[in-house]
């Protein structure tokens, strides 16, 4: 039920006007899974003395990571995965 919950966090990212989401980057661990939402570089203007708070990243068990990437190819949602492996 929680990738649910991430998932409509997801969908009213995309719809934002103030800043233009462009996909997921999921960082797997061996413990977890970190989702970091990545935006374009691109400032819409504004108040340049306000800085933009982009979304903090979502951190989630490998059972719910599985079960969102269905739900995001269903709503065609763009994302891809990084394993790195830390010394």
């Amino acid at each position: 039920m929680k990738e649910k919950r991430i998932l409509e966090g997801v969908l009213l990212e995309r719809e934002r006007q103030d800043r233009n989401m462009i996909m997921l980057e999921f960082n797997i661990r061996t413990d977890m899974v970190v989702m970091n939402y990545i935006y374009d570089g691109h400032d819409a203007g504004g108040d340049v003395h306000k800085k933009r708070h982009d979304h903090d990243p979502e951190i989630m068990d490998h059972e719910t990571f599985e079960a969102l990437k269905g739900k995001l190819y269903e709503n065609n949602v763009p994302f891809k995965e990084r394993r790195d492996a830390f010394i």
